[in-house]
């Protein structure tokens, strides 16, 4: 271990001091002012240079690599931490001028302004002569730099705080988007579960009102053909007192099914009353080959049924008017009379 004490410059070095401080005072960020000291220090050619901070909110380490033709700095670089544990394990860090560490691999000043240092590094031990000059000239520079270098550590900090506040606040702020999304989700899946009937699965009445008047409202904008049928179970008063309520409840279930099936996708199907149900269609065939499929699917769906339990729909069908301005509701009470029309057909005709 070798410490030297201060030692008055030369002109040379004053010179040398002066175009550094002029540099430094440049310097926007550490890494500019440590290149800036390097250039300055071609003659001593250290491998790397190295500052080390104590600064209240924990100890930082930097290195400028200038052995790699392109400098480089990088944060808590290992040999920054080697310097820093020999300082802090050593009397070397209360001396007063330059010492050298790892048979003179390294020569250490102290950086009065901000309580940290400064050291030149060598991959091998340098010539007697070059250890010499840097043990007298880094307490100079210390002095020099240790202000301005002082400065921009304290920046940096602060940019590293901001940096950290930001990333806080972007977090944050995704949180808040996704819980918001999520609760929009939540909304919505809400709205349908409120507009979706229970037993069925199938729209209810509000919601198939809601759907069904937002369908017309585009079909007339798009001059589409479009009709509403309304289709009432048959019998289930007759099943309930018979089979019970769980037997009515499976053959509204099973209207249901039947009844969505002969449906597109585009087109609305819902639950209107306890044994109702009503269908706003774009389908191209006509709302009569609606009827006629929906008839074929239960004439083949009661084979085998027992007796007093087959499925029957009574339906109406009523074509929308496009150019009229009729509510979607009124088309549904007119195709319920419709059905109720077609129901005391159907009695007349069996009697």
């Amino acid at each position: 271990m070798q410490i030297v004490m201060r030692h008055k410059p030369t002109k040379s070095e004053l010179t040398l001091l002066l175009q550094m401080a002029k540099a430094l005072m440049c310097a926007i960020d550490i890494g500019a002012a440590l290149r800036a000291i390097a250039e300055h220090l071609a003659d001593l050619k250290p491998d790397a240079i190295l500052l080390i901070s104590n600064a209240d909110s924990g100890d930082s380490c930097y290195c400028l690599d200038t052995s790699l033709g392109s400098a480089c700095m990088e944060l808590n670089h290992r040999m920054c931490l080697s310097v820093h544990k020999h300082v802090v394990d050593s009397a070397h860090g209360q001396a007063a001028g330059a010492f050298a560490l790892d048979d003179g691999m390294q020569v250490v000043a102290p950086l009065w302004a901000s309580g940290g240092h400064i050291a030149l590094s060598w991959k091998e031990p340098p010539a007697s002569a070059t250890q010499k000059h840097a043990l007298e000239l880094l307490p100079l520079i210390a002095d020099l730099a240790g202000v301005r270098l002082n400065s921009l550590l304290d920046q940096l900090h602060r940019d590293e705080e901001v940096h950290e506040q930001y990333q806080v606040f972007t977090a944050t702020q995704s949180r808040h988007i996704e819980e918001l999304r999520v609760s929009e989700h939540e909304k919505v899946a809400a709205r349908e579960l409120a507009a979706q009937d229970e037993l069925t699965g199938l729209q209810n009445r509000r919601g198939f009102l809601s759907k069904s008047e937002q369908c017309l409202l585009i079909a007339r904008r798009k001059e589409l053909a479009c009709a509403v049928i309304f289709a009432d179970v048959d019998g289930l008063k007759r099943v309930n007192d018979k089979f019970g309520h769980a037997a009515g409840d499976a053959l509204i279930r099973d209207a249901a099914t039947m009844f969505k099936s002969v449906f597109r996708q585009a087109d609305v199907v819902g639950r209107v009353g306890g044994d109702e149900f009503a269908a706003f269609t774009f389908d191209n065939a006509t709302p009569r080959a609606i009827v006629k499929r929906l008839k074929g699917k239960m004439a083949r769906f009661n084979v085998g049924r027992p007796t007093g339990c087959a499925l029957s729909l009574s339906i109406g069908v009523i074509s929308c008017d496009l150019v009229g301005e009729a509510p979607l509701s009124e088309y549904l009470v007119r195709a319920d009379e419709e059905m109720y029309r077609q129901k005391r057909l159907g009695r007349h005709r069996s009697n």
